[in-house]
């Protein structure tokens, strides 16, 4: 049960430092948010998610060691109700398309939607 006014933990998946910390930053100002977690790589994040349940995950979709869409496919099949929301900086139809299809619940350009992205 999701309730709007419950504290919310959100994981990062970036394996850019800089665009975390940016996103880290835009989350913190968010009130509802208790707890910010962070990995910078596919197979951290998946090593991680192993002991936490998040209530939604950001996953840019560039990451070096794991293919993005991979990951989205195996967090959706343990945990199918999970919010996944893919950030990008180059936003084409088909990697928009895969993401949809595996279960991502938005995808944002992380330049320009960061803001629409977190609300």
């Amino acid at each position: 049960m999701n309730n709007i006014n419950q504290n919310k933990y959100v994981f990062i998946i970036d394996n850019s430092i800089i665009s975390a910390n940016r996103i880290f930053n835009a989350l913190s100002e968010v009130v509802n948010i208790f707890k910010i977690d962070y990995a910078a790589n596919g197979k951290e994040a998946l090593q991680k998610l192993t002991n936490n349940h998040p209530n939604a995950i950001l996953l840019v979709i560039q990451l070096l060691d794991i293919s993005s869409t991979d990951i989205l496919q195996r967090i959706k099949q343990v945990y199918p109700d999970m919010t996944i929301i893919v950030l990008t900086d180059y936003i084409t139809n088909y990697s928009y398309t895969v993401c949809e299809k595996l279960g991502a619940n938005g995808y944002y350009n992380k330049t320009n939607g960061l803001d629409m992205a977190i609300k």
